[in-house]
């Protein structure tokens, strides 16, 4: 391995053009985020070296033995977040990327390519949440004082956004440098948008030219040995700083490596699948590789090297298909019990009900059939009491799940064995009685709230309608200004405003009736959208008892809510 002659950033971005640069199969996510790329522009225009990188040269024989990626180029957050596969390559030499994956991936991104990102307070759905963004530079003025100590003001902006200009800020299109051949060229840009008045524009244009053009920035080591093992083990020891690196990607890397089909294409198939079921879902690739492990029946579930033996991986490709098909039903399950991204708050509760699910062959009609009503019934109790309880699913988590698979092993041929489950679990610590201190901490809970009015609650389908978590007094009416207005004496607004998220004061409507609901008051609403009888129903469903009409009574009905629902957890629980 030998240190090589360091080349431009335009000569690096024209090899990955031309398909000379590529990333091996086991190349990592792109997992940097704007913020990150615009510090590593300010880096080079400030002279700060960006580190070195290194390169494995691939020979023809071995271009024909592994797997390759294209370079990130339009980074889209939901709809492009992973690179391409490269087909067939016609050249007799690539270099393949082991070390500087990301800062070359930033690079490519911000001087060739753009950046979509979640607009906040954006629905995940809602077809513009992902505005496309390209790198610009203001050229008139320095960045405003920032905690990432940033001179220069790199931003990744929309192009209305960018188009605004004042006599501090004018936005250049970073990837524009590319097309500038000298001194000229840039002089003649300024000219057109009259900015020759002053030197800065021209000084800040000019070294971005020279970083991008004539620096010999990309500093870089070379392997030319054709040996996998060794450079997965190159890949991994060189991975293991910066940005960390997951064991995910440890292990995609050898199945990858080892699998005869695309193990990288099934994975990530794989998990933007289960995270488009129902309302959606915030899965890992960890939490599939867990899974992965636990189904096939590995001894240990672990993320361990010898975990990813040849054998192993072996065994974990033959059963792949029958393993996603029993996780994407369990998905689809919990999906139905009313869970979400936000909600389930750990993924690797369902893993248990996955292997559950794996060892019975994954019946078909499991979902819809009246035959496993009882079987849902249970997985349903089991899977929210586990997620009510504090601890269950953080330290020692790969000994319970080989506990809890070892469990379904013997008792689980045919019911899901809840009895057995919570019985390994008290063995190791974990179990599921709770104290009357946890009760009371439930009860006043602000979190975890989802799946404590879906035990509440039980009648709810959440598999056929969605359900909204609704403040019975609306959350708008608990401003100072508000609980002023209504005339609730000052030492009792802090009060009022903490009570306001809190279990006693929620309730679970399907979205059209919440839309109808609105701010009014529960009081108001009940009276004007519902007859005596129907109000009666729902406050009897909803446990609401009586509903005053002034706010200034809302801690009477807090604490008469709280009571009941206290006493319904105690049933549960």
């Amino acid at each position: 391995m030998a240190f090589q002659t360091p080349v431009t950033i335009h000569k690096a971005l024209t090899s990955i053009q031309t398909g000379k640069y590529v990333l091996p199969a086991i190349q990592r996510e792109f997992v940097w985020r704007p913020g990150q790329i615009a510090r590593l522009f300010d880096s080079l225009m400030r002279g700060y070296p960006i580190g070195s990188f290194l390169f494995w040269k691939v020979s023809h024989e071995s271009i024909r033995e592994y797997r390759f990626y294209d370079f990130m180029l339009n980074f889209h957050q939901k709809n492009n977040p992973h690179c391409s596969p490269l087909g067939h390559i016609t050249q007799d030499e690539i270099t393949a990327v082991l070390d500087g994956q990301q800062r070359l991936t930033a690079l490519n991104i911000g001087l060739r390519g753009s950046y979509a990102y979640k607009l906040p307070h954006k629905w995940w759905r809602s077809p513009d949440a992902f505005p496309r963004r390209h790198l610009y530079l203001n050229i008139l003025d320095d960045a405003e004082e920032n905690d990432a100590g940033m001179r220069h003001d790199f931003r990744f902006l929309r192009e209305e956004d960018a188009r605004k200009r004042d006599e501090k800020r004018y936005w250049y299109r970073v990837g524009k440098i590319l097309g500038a051949e000298d001194a000229a060229d840039l002089y003649e840009f300024l000219l057109d948008k009259e900015l020759t008045g002053e030197r800065r524009p021209f000084r800040v244009l000019n070294k971005l030219h020279a970083v991008v053009h004539k620096e010999p920035v990309v500093a870089y080591y070379e392997e030319e040995n054709q040996d996998l093992d060794k450079v997965l083990d190159i890949f991994i020891r060189t991975n293991s700083g910066g940005t960390t690196l997951s064991y995910s990607d440890m292990l995609m890397s050898m199945a990858t490596a080892q699998w005869e089909m695309d193990a990288r294409e099934a994975i990530h198939g794989t998990v933007d699948e289960i995270n488009a079921i129902g309302e959606g879902f915030g899965f890992s690739h960890d939490f599939l590789l867990k899974a992965g492990l636990m189904l096939a029946g590995i001894k240990s579930v672990r993320f361990k090297v010898t975990n990813f033996n040849q054998t192993n991986m072996k065994q974990l490709e033959k059963q792949w298909d029958d393993i996603t098909r029993a996780i994407r039903v369990t998905v689809e399950l919990v999906s139905g019990f009313g869970f979400s991204r936000g909600s389930l708050s750990a993924h690797n509760a369902v893993l248990p009900i996955a292997h559950y699910l794996h060892r019975r062959g994954t019946p078909t009609g499991f979902l819809a059939s009246v035959a496993h009503r009882e079987d849902r019934n249970a997985i349903q109790n089991w899977l929210t009491r586990s997620l009510l309880k504090r601890g269950i699913w953080g330290s020692g988590l790969d000994s319970l799940l080989t506990a809890l698979r070892d469990a379904i092993d013997l008792h689980g041929e045919g019911a899901f064995p809840a009895a057995r489950l919570e019985e390994a679990m008290r063995k190791r610590g974990k179990g599921l009685k709770f104290e009357e201190e946890e009760l009371q901490d439930l009860v006043e809970s602000n979190d975890r709230t989802f799946a404590l009015l879906s035990l509440l609650y039980p009648l709810h389908n959440f598999r056929t309608d969605r359900f909204d978590i609704d403040h019975v007094f609306p959350k708008s009416r608990f401003t100072s200004a508000q609980l002023r207005k209504a005339h609730v004496p000052e030492h009792d607004i802090p009060a009022f405003r903490d009570r306001a998220n809190r279990l006693p004061n929620l309730q679970l409507l399907d979205p059209e009736t919440n839309r109808r609901k609105s701010d009014r008051p529960p009081h108001a609403w009940l009276s004007e959208d519902f007859d005596a009888p129907a109000a009666e129903e729902h406050m009897r469903r909803h446990d609401l008892g009586d509903v005053p009409a002034d706010m200034r009574d809302f801690p009477a009905f807090y604490e008469a809510r709280r009571d009941q629902l206290l006493g319904k957890l105690r049933q549960l629980l």
